[in-house]
Protein backbone atom coordinates (compact mmCIF):
# COMPACT_ATOMS: atom_id res chain seq x y z
CA UNK A 1 0.00 0.00 0.00
CA UNK A 2 2.71 2.55 0.47
CA UNK A 3 5.45 0.91 -2.05
CA UNK A 4 6.78 3.84 -3.70
CA UNK A 5 6.31 7.35 -1.39
CA UNK A 6 9.12 8.62 0.21
CA UNK A 7 9.93 8.35 4.13
CA UNK A 8 8.18 11.47 4.81
CA UNK A 9 5.22 10.60 3.10
CA UNK A 10 5.02 7.03 4.86
CA UNK A 11 5.79 8.76 7.82
CA UNK A 12 3.05 11.32 8.11
CA UNK A 13 0.33 8.43 6.51
CA UNK A 14 1.12 5.88 9.75
CA UNK A 15 0.18 8.81 12.03
CA UNK A 16 -2.74 7.31 13.88
CA UNK A 17 -4.16 10.67 15.14
CA UNK A 18 -4.81 14.36 13.55
CA UNK A 19 -2.28 15.39 11.37
CA UNK A 20 -1.28 19.08 10.01
CA UNK A 21 0.57 18.35 6.85
CA UNK A 22 2.82 21.49 5.26
CA UNK A 23 3.87 20.07 1.80
CA UNK A 24 5.07 22.26 -0.68
CA UNK A 25 4.58 22.29 -4.24
CA UNK A 26 5.76 19.05 -6.39
CA UNK A 27 6.30 17.02 -3.39
CA UNK A 28 3.26 14.69 -4.32
CA UNK A 29 1.04 15.77 -1.67
CA UNK A 30 -2.12 14.42 -3.43
CA UNK A 31 -0.18 11.21 -3.57
CA UNK A 32 -0.11 11.10 0.32
CA UNK A 33 -3.22 12.50 0.85
CA UNK A 34 -4.87 9.18 -1.87
CA UNK A 35 -2.42 7.04 0.02
CA UNK A 36 -3.81 8.08 3.21
CA UNK A 37 -7.07 7.64 2.45
CA UNK A 38 -6.65 4.09 0.58
CA UNK A 39 -4.80 3.43 3.73
CA UNK A 40 -7.65 4.01 6.29
CA UNK A 41 -9.99 2.17 3.79
CA UNK A 42 -8.33 -0.94 4.20
CA UNK A 43 -8.85 -0.66 8.27
CA UNK A 44 -12.48 -0.44 7.56
CA UNK A 45 -13.20 -3.03 5.43
CA UNK A 46 -16.77 -4.35 6.57
CA UNK A 47 -17.99 -1.56 8.91
CA UNK A 48 -20.25 1.31 8.12
CA UNK A 49 -17.41 4.01 9.05
CA UNK A 50 -17.03 6.59 6.63
CA UNK A 51 -14.00 8.54 5.18
CA UNK A 52 -14.56 12.22 4.03
CA UNK A 53 -12.11 13.75 1.72
CA UNK A 54 -13.15 17.79 1.34
CA UNK A 55 -11.20 19.37 -1.87
CA UNK A 56 -11.20 22.92 -2.89
CA UNK A 57 -12.86 21.85 -6.55
CA UNK A 58 -15.19 19.17 -8.16
CA UNK A 59 -12.25 18.38 -9.95
CA UNK A 60 -9.91 17.14 -7.59
CA UNK A 61 -12.77 15.29 -5.86
CA UNK A 62 -12.71 13.50 -9.44
CA UNK A 63 -8.75 12.96 -9.03
CA UNK A 64 -9.00 11.30 -5.93
CA UNK A 65 -11.55 8.93 -6.82
CA UNK A 66 -10.00 8.04 -9.81
CA UNK A 67 -6.84 7.42 -8.00
CA UNK A 68 -8.50 5.27 -5.25
CA UNK A 69 -9.93 2.89 -7.76
CA UNK A 70 -6.01 1.69 -8.83
CA UNK A 71 -5.41 0.52 -5.53
CA UNK A 72 -8.09 -2.37 -5.95
CA UNK A 73 -9.84 -1.47 -2.86
CA UNK A 74 -13.84 -0.94 -1.83
CA UNK A 75 -14.21 2.86 -1.89
CA UNK A 76 -17.90 2.48 -1.16
CA UNK A 77 -17.10 4.21 2.16
CA UNK A 78 -15.04 6.86 0.70
CA UNK A 79 -17.00 10.10 0.12
CA UNK A 80 -15.22 13.30 -1.99
CA UNK A 81 -16.27 16.38 -2.84
CA UNK A 82 -16.20 20.05 -2.05
CA UNK A 83 -17.36 21.69 1.19
CA UNK A 84 -20.28 23.02 -0.19
CA UNK A 85 -21.59 19.15 -1.57
CA UNK A 86 -20.26 18.00 1.90
CA UNK A 87 -22.33 20.25 3.82
CA UNK A 88 -25.66 19.84 1.45
CA UNK A 89 -25.32 16.18 1.67
CA UNK A 90 -24.39 15.71 5.63
CA UNK A 91 -25.80 18.07 7.02
CA UNK A 92 -28.36 20.58 5.31
CA UNK A 93 -30.45 18.39 2.91
CA UNK A 94 -30.69 15.84 6.09
CA UNK A 95 -31.36 17.57 8.76
CA UNK A 96 -33.36 20.57 7.12
CA UNK A 97 -36.53 19.87 8.77
CA UNK A 98 -35.14 20.98 12.28
CA UNK A 99 -34.41 24.70 10.84
CA UNK A 100 -37.62 26.98 10.39
CA UNK A 101 -35.88 28.45 7.20
CA UNK A 102 -35.55 25.20 5.25
CA UNK A 103 -38.02 22.62 6.32
CA UNK A 104 -40.13 24.02 4.08
CA UNK A 105 -37.50 23.10 1.12
CA UNK A 106 -35.34 25.09 -0.58
CA UNK A 107 -33.69 25.46 -4.08
CA UNK A 108 -29.98 26.20 -4.96
CA UNK A 109 -29.01 29.26 -6.39
CA UNK A 110 -26.32 28.88 -8.71
CA UNK A 111 -23.26 31.13 -9.41
CA UNK A 112 -24.83 32.37 -12.09
CA UNK A 113 -28.23 33.14 -10.53
CA UNK A 114 -26.42 34.68 -7.39
CA UNK A 115 -23.88 36.67 -9.55
CA UNK A 116 -26.95 38.03 -11.75
CA UNK A 117 -29.16 39.22 -8.63
CA UNK A 118 -26.01 40.99 -6.98
CA UNK A 119 -25.44 42.64 -10.11
CA UNK A 120 -28.92 43.78 -9.70
CA UNK A 121 -29.02 44.99 -6.25
CA UNK A 122 -25.84 46.55 -7.08
CA UNK A 123 -27.95 49.02 -9.69
CA UNK A 124 -30.82 49.50 -7.45
CA UNK A 125 -27.98 50.73 -4.56
CA UNK A 126 -26.49 52.87 -6.73
CA UNK A 127 -22.77 50.35 -6.04
CA UNK A 128 -20.02 50.09 -9.22
CA UNK A 129 -20.44 47.05 -11.09
CA UNK A 130 -16.75 45.72 -9.91
CA UNK A 131 -17.43 46.67 -6.37
CA UNK A 132 -16.34 43.99 -4.67
CA UNK A 133 -19.56 42.95 -2.18
CA UNK A 134 -19.71 39.42 -0.55
CA UNK A 135 -22.17 37.15 0.76
CA UNK A 136 -20.58 34.97 3.27
CA UNK A 137 -21.48 34.92 6.98
CA UNK A 138 -19.57 34.89 9.91
CA UNK A 139 -19.53 32.19 12.37
CA UNK A 140 -21.17 34.55 14.60
CA UNK A 141 -24.26 33.99 12.36
CA UNK A 142 -23.93 37.55 10.80
CA UNK A 143 -23.01 38.87 7.07
CA UNK A 144 -19.81 39.65 6.77
CA UNK A 145 -20.19 42.36 4.59
CA UNK A 146 -20.10 46.19 6.42
CA UNK A 147 -20.15 48.85 4.33
CA UNK A 148 -23.15 47.41 1.87
CA UNK A 149 -25.21 45.47 5.03
CA UNK A 150 -28.47 47.09 3.49
CA UNK A 151 -27.94 45.88 -0.03
CA UNK A 152 -27.09 42.35 1.73
CA UNK A 153 -30.46 42.30 3.90
CA UNK A 154 -32.10 43.32 0.64
CA UNK A 155 -29.99 40.50 -1.24
CA UNK A 156 -31.18 37.66 1.63
CA UNK A 157 -34.67 39.00 2.12
CA UNK A 158 -35.29 38.10 -1.66
CA UNK A 159 -33.94 34.74 -0.94
CA UNK A 160 -36.32 33.99 1.26
CA UNK A 161 -38.94 34.95 0.00
CA UNK A 162 -38.33 32.96 -3.35
CA UNK A 163 -37.20 30.07 -1.05
CA UNK A 164 -33.79 29.91 -2.84
CA UNK A 165 -30.09 29.12 -1.01
CA UNK A 166 -26.57 30.43 -2.34
CA UNK A 167 -23.38 28.85 -1.44
CA UNK A 168 -22.67 31.04 1.65
CA UNK A 169 -25.75 30.19 3.07
CA UNK A 170 -25.08 26.52 2.69
CA UNK A 171 -22.52 27.17 5.12
CA UNK A 172 -24.39 29.22 7.07
CA UNK A 173 -27.37 27.09 7.38
CA UNK A 174 -24.98 23.87 7.99
CA UNK A 175 -22.95 25.98 10.90
CA UNK A 176 -26.08 27.24 12.53
CA UNK A 177 -27.51 23.76 12.37
CA UNK A 178 -24.72 22.01 14.53
CA UNK A 179 -24.46 25.05 16.61
CA UNK A 180 -28.36 24.29 17.75
CA UNK A 181 -28.45 21.11 17.69
CA UNK A 182 -25.43 19.33 19.32
CA UNK A 183 -26.70 15.40 18.45
CA UNK A 184 -26.17 16.09 14.83
CA UNK A 185 -22.45 16.05 15.22
CA UNK A 186 -22.12 13.67 17.83
CA UNK A 187 -24.41 11.54 14.90
CA UNK A 188 -21.87 12.38 12.26
CA UNK A 189 -18.55 11.92 14.37
CA UNK A 190 -19.56 8.62 15.14
CA UNK A 191 -20.34 8.10 11.85
CA UNK A 192 -16.99 9.31 10.18
CA UNK A 193 -13.64 7.17 10.41
CA UNK A 194 -11.31 9.77 9.09
CA UNK A 195 -11.81 13.32 7.53
CA UNK A 196 -9.58 14.80 5.39
CA UNK A 197 -8.85 18.39 3.91
CA UNK A 198 -7.01 19.19 1.08
CA UNK A 199 -5.67 23.14 0.87
CA UNK A 200 -6.50 23.94 4.08
CA UNK A 201 -4.41 27.22 3.91
CA UNK A 202 -7.95 28.39 1.69
CA UNK A 203 -10.35 27.54 4.27
CA UNK A 204 -12.67 29.82 5.26
CA UNK A 205 -12.95 30.75 8.93
CA UNK A 206 -16.94 29.18 8.94
CA UNK A 207 -15.63 26.12 7.12
CA UNK A 208 -13.34 25.71 9.77
CA UNK A 209 -15.81 26.46 12.46
CA UNK A 210 -18.09 23.48 11.04
CA UNK A 211 -15.35 21.00 11.29
CA UNK A 212 -14.83 22.15 14.92
CA UNK A 213 -18.28 21.89 15.65
CA UNK A 214 -17.70 18.12 14.54
CA UNK A 215 -14.21 17.43 16.25
CA UNK A 216 -15.51 18.96 19.46
CA UNK A 217 -18.73 16.71 19.35
CA UNK A 218 -18.75 13.94 22.78
CA UNK A 219 -19.05 11.31 21.07
CA UNK A 220 -17.19 8.75 17.99
CA UNK A 221 -13.32 8.88 17.74
CA UNK A 222 -13.53 10.57 14.14
CA UNK A 223 -9.55 12.14 12.93
CA UNK A 224 -8.50 14.69 10.92
CA UNK A 225 -5.60 14.61 7.97
CA UNK A 226 -5.08 18.38 7.02
CA UNK A 227 -3.00 19.07 3.81
CA UNK A 228 -2.04 22.39 2.32
CA UNK A 229 0.62 25.08 1.94
CA UNK A 230 0.38 28.36 3.44
CA UNK A 231 2.80 29.97 0.94
CA UNK A 232 0.01 29.18 -1.32
CA UNK A 233 -2.85 30.90 0.42
CA UNK A 234 -4.24 32.90 -2.37
CA UNK A 235 -7.89 33.15 -1.79
CA UNK A 236 -6.98 35.14 1.51
CA UNK A 237 -9.28 38.22 -1.14
CA UNK A 238 -12.34 35.23 -0.88
CA UNK A 239 -12.01 34.58 2.95
CA UNK A 240 -9.31 31.72 3.15
CA UNK A 241 -7.40 32.10 6.19
CA UNK A 242 -4.03 30.23 6.18
CA UNK A 243 -4.35 29.17 9.67
CA UNK A 244 -0.81 28.00 11.89
CA UNK A 245 -0.42 24.61 13.27
CA UNK A 246 -1.40 26.41 16.89
CA UNK A 247 -4.19 28.06 15.79
CA UNK A 248 -5.67 25.13 14.32
CA UNK A 249 -5.20 23.06 17.52
CA UNK A 250 -6.70 26.36 19.00
CA UNK A 251 -9.61 25.95 16.89
CA UNK A 252 -10.79 22.26 16.80
CA UNK A 253 -9.41 21.83 20.24
CA UNK A 254 -7.29 18.57 19.71
CA UNK A 255 -3.82 17.86 19.37
CA UNK A 256 -2.08 17.80 15.37
CA UNK A 257 0.67 15.84 14.86
CA UNK A 258 3.20 18.77 12.32
CA UNK A 259 4.62 17.07 9.50
CA UNK A 260 6.32 18.77 6.36
CA UNK A 261 6.51 17.19 2.94
CA UNK A 262 10.00 18.98 1.81
CA UNK A 263 10.96 16.99 -1.74
CA UNK A 264 9.76 18.54 -5.00
CA UNK A 265 9.40 16.20 -7.72
CA UNK A 266 8.06 18.16 -10.26
CA UNK A 267 10.36 21.18 -11.07
CA UNK A 268 14.41 20.91 -11.50
CA UNK A 269 16.23 23.32 -8.57
CA UNK A 270 16.82 26.52 -11.08
CA UNK A 271 13.00 26.61 -11.22
CA UNK A 272 13.16 26.29 -6.87
CA UNK A 273 16.04 28.57 -6.14
CA UNK A 274 13.84 31.49 -8.88
CA UNK A 275 10.75 30.75 -6.56
CA UNK A 276 12.02 30.82 -3.21
CA UNK A 277 12.30 34.55 -3.59
CA UNK A 278 8.77 34.76 -2.70
CA UNK A 279 8.55 32.70 -0.08
CA UNK A 280 7.27 33.49 3.11
CA UNK A 281 7.80 30.28 5.43
CA UNK A 282 11.08 28.61 6.00
CA UNK A 283 10.53 24.90 4.67
CA UNK A 284 13.94 24.01 2.93
CA UNK A 285 12.74 23.02 -0.97
CA UNK A 286 14.77 20.24 -2.79
CA UNK A 287 14.19 18.95 -6.29
CA UNK A 288 14.23 15.27 -5.89
CA UNK A 289 12.90 14.60 -9.74
CA UNK A 290 14.50 12.65 -12.32
CA UNK A 291 15.06 16.55 -14.01
CA UNK A 292 16.21 18.09 -10.62
CA UNK A 293 19.42 19.06 -11.86
CA UNK A 294 18.34 19.99 -15.13
CA UNK A 295 18.92 23.68 -16.75
CA UNK A 296 15.83 25.71 -16.82
CA UNK A 297 14.83 28.32 -18.88
CA UNK A 298 13.92 31.22 -17.17
CA UNK A 299 12.74 34.78 -19.06
CA UNK A 300 11.51 38.23 -18.08
CA UNK A 301 10.04 40.60 -20.70
CA UNK A 302 9.12 44.26 -19.46
CA UNK A 303 9.08 45.79 -22.81
CA UNK A 304 6.47 43.93 -25.28
CA UNK A 305 3.44 45.96 -25.60
CA UNK A 306 0.31 45.04 -24.36
CA UNK A 307 -1.31 45.21 -28.41
CA UNK A 308 1.90 42.66 -29.26
CA UNK A 309 1.55 40.32 -26.01
CA UNK A 310 -0.65 37.67 -27.61
CA UNK A 311 1.57 37.58 -30.82
CA UNK A 312 4.78 36.77 -28.35
CA UNK A 313 2.95 34.31 -26.59
CA UNK A 314 2.02 32.68 -29.44
CA UNK A 315 5.24 32.31 -30.91
CA UNK A 316 6.76 30.85 -27.62
CA UNK A 317 4.00 28.16 -27.68
CA UNK A 318 4.24 27.69 -31.35
CA UNK A 319 8.46 27.27 -30.76
CA UNK A 320 7.79 24.55 -27.66
CA UNK A 321 5.24 22.72 -30.16
CA UNK A 322 8.21 22.13 -32.73
CA UNK A 323 10.55 21.66 -29.77
CA UNK A 324 7.98 18.23 -28.77
CA UNK A 325 6.35 20.01 -25.61
CA UNK A 326 3.30 18.37 -25.76
CA UNK A 327 0.17 21.21 -25.84
CA UNK A 328 -0.97 20.02 -22.84
CA UNK A 329 2.43 20.55 -20.91
CA UNK A 330 2.13 24.42 -21.82
CA UNK A 331 0.07 26.92 -19.75
CA UNK A 332 -0.57 30.56 -20.35
CA UNK A 333 -1.95 32.49 -17.23
CA UNK A 334 -2.80 35.72 -16.18
CA UNK A 335 -4.31 37.22 -13.09
CA UNK A 336 -7.83 37.45 -13.79
CA UNK A 337 -10.73 36.50 -16.26
CA UNK A 338 -10.61 39.48 -18.11
CA UNK A 339 -7.49 39.23 -19.21
CA UNK A 340 -7.74 35.29 -19.77
CA UNK A 341 -10.36 35.18 -21.67
CA UNK A 342 -9.67 37.07 -25.01
CA UNK A 343 -5.98 36.19 -24.71
CA UNK A 344 -7.61 32.30 -25.03
CA UNK A 345 -9.63 33.39 -27.97
CA UNK A 346 -6.84 35.62 -30.13
CA UNK A 347 -4.68 32.41 -29.47
CA UNK A 348 -6.91 30.23 -30.99
CA UNK A 349 -7.49 32.70 -34.05
CA UNK A 350 -3.24 32.91 -34.30
CA UNK A 351 -2.92 29.05 -33.89
CA UNK A 352 -5.82 27.43 -35.43
CA UNK A 353 -3.84 24.24 -35.52
CA UNK A 354 -3.60 24.21 -32.26
CA UNK A 355 -5.80 22.33 -29.43
CA UNK A 356 -6.43 24.59 -25.93
CA UNK A 357 -8.05 24.15 -22.96
CA UNK A 358 -8.69 27.65 -21.95
CA UNK A 359 -11.10 29.37 -19.26
CA UNK A 360 -13.86 31.28 -20.83
CA UNK A 361 -14.59 28.98 -23.71
CA UNK A 362 -17.34 27.41 -22.32
CA UNK A 363 -20.70 28.97 -21.46
CA UNK A 364 -21.91 26.27 -18.93
CA UNK A 365 -19.09 26.48 -16.30
CA UNK A 366 -21.09 29.29 -14.06
CA UNK A 367 -23.85 26.43 -13.55
CA UNK A 368 -21.73 23.73 -12.12
CA UNK A 369 -23.98 23.35 -8.82
CA UNK A 370 -27.14 23.20 -11.22
CA UNK A 371 -28.88 20.10 -11.09
CA UNK A 372 -28.83 20.81 -15.18
CA UNK A 373 -25.37 21.19 -15.26
CA UNK A 374 -24.53 17.33 -13.65
CA UNK A 375 -27.05 16.04 -16.29
CA UNK A 376 -25.40 18.04 -18.96
CA UNK A 377 -21.86 16.98 -18.48
CA UNK A 378 -23.19 13.02 -18.39
CA UNK A 379 -24.51 13.79 -22.12
CA UNK A 380 -21.74 15.95 -23.08
CA UNK A 381 -19.11 12.54 -21.93
CA UNK A 382 -19.40 10.12 -24.08
CA UNK A 383 -19.01 6.53 -22.56
CA UNK A 384 -15.71 4.91 -22.90
CA UNK A 385 -13.34 3.02 -20.78
CA UNK A 386 -11.75 5.79 -19.57
CA UNK A 387 -14.69 8.09 -18.74
CA UNK A 388 -16.71 4.70 -16.76
CA UNK A 389 -15.51 5.82 -13.08
CA UNK A 390 -16.26 9.44 -13.38
CA UNK A 391 -18.96 9.10 -15.36
CA UNK A 392 -20.90 6.42 -12.88
CA UNK A 393 -19.76 8.90 -9.39
CA UNK A 394 -21.81 11.28 -11.54
CA UNK A 395 -24.74 9.30 -11.99
CA UNK A 396 -24.15 8.32 -8.53
CA UNK A 397 -23.99 12.01 -7.53
CA UNK A 398 -27.01 12.90 -9.74
CA UNK A 399 -29.14 10.24 -8.42
CA UNK A 400 -28.77 11.21 -4.78
CA UNK A 401 -29.68 15.17 -4.89
CA UNK A 402 -32.88 13.98 -6.74
CA UNK A 403 -33.68 11.68 -4.18
CA UNK A 404 -32.59 14.78 -1.46
CA UNK A 405 -35.10 17.13 -3.34
CA UNK A 406 -38.07 14.24 -3.90
CA UNK A 407 -37.53 13.92 -7.33
CA UNK A 408 -38.65 9.87 -8.04
CA UNK A 409 -36.74 8.10 -10.03
CA UNK A 410 -36.86 4.16 -10.60
CA UNK A 411 -38.93 3.74 -7.42
CA UNK A 412 -38.73 0.36 -5.73
CA UNK A 413 -35.64 -0.31 -7.73
CA UNK A 414 -31.58 -1.04 -6.88
CA UNK A 415 -29.28 0.03 -8.57
CA UNK A 416 -30.79 3.96 -9.64
CA UNK A 417 -27.17 4.81 -10.98
CA UNK A 418 -26.74 2.16 -13.67
CA UNK A 419 -29.79 2.71 -14.36
CA UNK A 420 -29.66 6.71 -15.51
CA UNK A 421 -26.48 6.25 -16.63
CA UNK A 422 -27.82 3.49 -19.01
CA UNK A 423 -30.73 5.94 -20.20
CA UNK A 424 -28.81 8.61 -20.27
CA UNK A 425 -26.55 6.70 -23.15
CA UNK A 426 -29.30 5.12 -25.56
CA UNK A 427 -30.58 9.27 -25.43
CA UNK A 428 -29.18 11.50 -28.99
CA UNK A 429 -30.38 14.43 -30.39
CA UNK A 430 -29.27 15.63 -34.08
CA UNK A 431 -29.65 19.33 -33.51
CA UNK A 432 -25.95 20.79 -33.97
CA UNK A 433 -26.61 23.94 -31.69
CA UNK A 434 -25.09 23.01 -28.31
CA UNK A 435 -28.14 24.17 -26.08
CA UNK A 436 -30.29 23.00 -28.35
CA UNK A 437 -28.99 19.43 -27.87
CA UNK A 438 -29.08 19.94 -24.44
CA UNK A 439 -32.86 20.47 -24.29
CA UNK A 440 -33.67 18.04 -26.42
CA UNK A 441 -31.76 15.68 -24.78
CA UNK A 442 -33.10 17.11 -21.04
CA UNK A 443 -36.56 16.53 -22.68
CA UNK A 444 -36.12 12.87 -23.49
CA UNK A 445 -34.95 11.90 -20.79
CA UNK A 446 -37.34 13.77 -18.32
CA UNK A 447 -40.02 12.25 -20.81
CA UNK A 448 -38.47 8.59 -19.91
CA UNK A 449 -38.42 9.09 -16.59
CA UNK A 450 -41.94 10.41 -16.58
CA UNK A 451 -41.24 13.07 -14.25
CA UNK A 452 -43.02 17.13 -16.16
CA UNK A 453 -40.42 19.60 -15.07
CA UNK A 454 -42.99 22.23 -15.63
CA UNK A 455 -44.57 20.98 -12.23
CA UNK A 456 -41.86 21.04 -10.48
CA UNK A 457 -40.28 23.80 -8.56
CA UNK A 458 -37.15 22.74 -8.36
CA UNK A 459 -36.26 21.45 -11.58
CA UNK A 460 -37.96 24.48 -13.24
CA UNK A 461 -35.92 27.57 -11.49
CA UNK A 462 -32.88 25.52 -12.02
CA UNK A 463 -33.85 24.74 -15.62
CA UNK A 464 -34.71 28.79 -16.47
CA UNK A 465 -30.87 29.31 -14.44
CA UNK A 466 -29.26 26.98 -16.69
CA UNK A 467 -30.55 27.82 -20.11
CA UNK A 468 -30.67 31.89 -19.52
CA UNK A 469 -27.12 31.44 -18.09
CA UNK A 470 -25.48 30.00 -20.80
CA UNK A 471 -27.73 31.92 -23.52
CA UNK A 472 -26.22 35.19 -21.61
CA UNK A 473 -22.38 34.26 -21.71
CA UNK A 474 -23.31 33.06 -25.47
CA UNK A 475 -24.18 36.45 -26.76
CA UNK A 476 -21.53 38.33 -25.00
CA UNK A 477 -19.30 39.60 -28.37
CA UNK A 478 -16.06 39.67 -26.41
CA UNK A 479 -16.54 35.76 -25.19
CA UNK A 480 -16.80 34.52 -28.58
CA UNK A 481 -18.15 31.11 -27.44
CA UNK A 482 -18.58 28.81 -29.98
CA UNK A 483 -21.71 27.33 -29.78
CA UNK A 484 -22.00 24.01 -31.55
CA UNK A 485 -22.12 20.56 -29.74
CA UNK A 486 -18.69 19.50 -30.57
CA UNK A 487 -17.61 22.84 -29.02
CA UNK A 488 -19.26 21.67 -25.86
CA UNK A 489 -18.12 18.62 -25.39
CA UNK A 490 -14.81 19.85 -25.67
CA UNK A 491 -14.95 22.04 -22.51
CA UNK A 492 -14.70 18.34 -20.31
CA UNK A 493 -11.72 16.96 -22.30
CA UNK A 494 -9.56 17.88 -20.04
CA UNK A 495 -5.47 17.57 -20.79
CA UNK A 496 -6.59 18.75 -24.43
CA UNK A 497 -4.61 21.46 -25.57
CA UNK A 498 -2.73 24.22 -24.14
CA UNK A 499 -4.16 25.76 -20.69
CA UNK A 500 -5.24 29.53 -21.07
CA UNK A 501 -6.71 30.18 -17.60
CA UNK A 502 -6.10 32.17 -14.20
CA UNK A 503 -3.19 31.77 -11.24
CA UNK A 504 -6.15 31.03 -9.28
CA UNK A 505 -7.56 27.96 -12.03
CA UNK A 506 -4.52 26.31 -12.07
CA UNK A 507 -3.52 26.00 -8.86
CA UNK A 508 -2.55 22.44 -8.07
CA UNK A 509 -1.34 21.38 -11.90
CA UNK A 510 2.03 21.28 -13.24
CA UNK A 511 3.72 21.76 -16.67
CA UNK A 512 6.36 21.92 -18.64
CA UNK A 513 5.97 25.68 -19.55
CA UNK A 514 4.46 28.28 -17.71
CA UNK A 515 3.92 31.89 -19.73
CA UNK A 516 2.54 34.26 -17.44
CA UNK A 517 1.25 37.69 -18.14
CA UNK A 518 -0.11 41.00 -16.70
CA UNK A 519 2.19 40.61 -14.04
CA UNK A 520 1.60 44.17 -12.96
CA UNK A 521 0.93 46.18 -9.78
CA UNK A 522 -2.70 46.60 -9.19
CA UNK A 523 -3.31 43.65 -11.29
CA UNK A 524 -1.07 41.27 -9.68
CA UNK A 525 -2.16 41.63 -6.72
CA UNK A 526 -5.39 43.31 -7.57
CA UNK A 527 -5.92 46.96 -5.97
CA UNK A 528 -8.61 45.74 -3.77
CA UNK A 529 -6.67 42.53 -2.16
CA UNK A 530 -5.17 43.73 1.50
CA UNK A 531 -4.28 40.60 2.34
CA UNK A 532 -0.69 40.39 3.74
CA UNK A 533 1.70 39.09 0.90
CA UNK A 534 -0.49 38.68 -1.46
CA UNK A 535 2.19 39.51 -4.17
CA UNK A 536 4.16 37.06 -3.08
CA UNK A 537 1.77 34.16 -2.85
CA UNK A 538 0.19 34.48 -5.95
CA UNK A 539 4.17 35.05 -7.50
CA UNK A 540 4.98 31.44 -5.80
CA UNK A 541 1.89 29.46 -7.22
CA UNK A 542 2.44 31.17 -10.76
CA UNK A 543 6.25 29.75 -10.66
CA UNK A 544 6.26 26.57 -8.70
CA UNK A 545 4.11 25.35 -11.71
CA UNK A 546 6.70 25.13 -13.73
CA UNK A 547 8.80 22.16 -14.42
CA UNK A 548 11.74 23.16 -16.45
CA UNK A 549 10.73 26.46 -17.86
CA UNK A 550 9.21 30.15 -16.77
CA UNK A 551 8.30 32.84 -18.75
CA UNK A 552 6.85 36.28 -17.01
CA UNK A 553 5.94 39.16 -18.76
CA UNK A 554 5.01 42.64 -17.55
CA UNK A 555 3.55 44.23 -20.85
CA UNK A 556 2.98 47.95 -21.32
CA UNK A 557 0.37 49.99 -22.40
CA UNK A 558 -1.79 49.51 -19.72
CA UNK A 559 -3.54 52.39 -17.70
CA UNK A 560 -5.32 52.97 -15.12
CA UNK A 561 -9.23 54.48 -15.57
CA UNK A 562 -6.97 58.00 -14.01
CA UNK A 563 -4.66 57.52 -16.86
CA UNK A 564 -1.72 56.18 -14.84
CA UNK A 565 0.77 53.42 -16.55
CA UNK A 566 0.68 49.75 -14.65
CA UNK A 567 3.99 49.39 -13.51
CA UNK A 568 5.32 45.54 -13.19
CA UNK A 569 4.38 43.96 -10.36
CA UNK A 570 7.04 45.57 -7.17
CA UNK A 571 7.81 41.87 -5.95
CA UNK A 572 9.21 40.75 -8.67
CA UNK A 573 10.41 43.68 -10.39
CA UNK A 574 12.89 43.79 -7.55
CA UNK A 575 14.30 40.62 -8.06
CA UNK A 576 18.16 40.00 -9.04
CA UNK A 577 18.28 37.99 -11.31
CA UNK A 578 20.17 36.64 -14.19
CA UNK A 579 16.99 35.93 -17.07
CA UNK A 580 17.67 34.26 -20.40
Amino acid sequence: MLKGLNEQQIDAIKIPGNVLLTACPGSGKTRALTHKIAYELEKIVGSKKIIIAVTFTNRAADEIKKRISVFNIDDSNLWAGTIHAFCLEWIVRPYMCYSDELRNGFTISDEFNTESLINDFKKKHQVGYFTSVTTRYLPSGEPEEVAYRNLINEYHDYLKREKLIDFDQILHYAHQLLQDFPPIAETLKSLFHLVCIDEYQDTQQLQYAIFAKLMKARNGACKMFMVGDADQAIYGSLGGVAKSHNEIESEFDVKFENKELSGNYRSNQQIINYYRNFQTTNIDIEAIGKNANEKATITYNKTVHKDDVCEYIAQLIQTKIEAGIPESEICVLAPAWYMVIPMGRKLKTILPNVNFDALGLSPLLKNKENIWFKVARLFLVSPSPNTLILRKRWASELVNEMKDTDIPIFEDSEFKSKKILKLINSISSEKEDGLEFLEDCFTSLMSALNINVCENEYLLTHWDSFFSGAKERLEKPEFNMAKDIESFKRMFHHEAGVVVNTCHGIKGEEFDTVIAFGLLEGKLPNWNDRTPNAAEKLLYVICSRAKRELHLISERGWTTNGRRPYNPTAKLNVVEYDYD
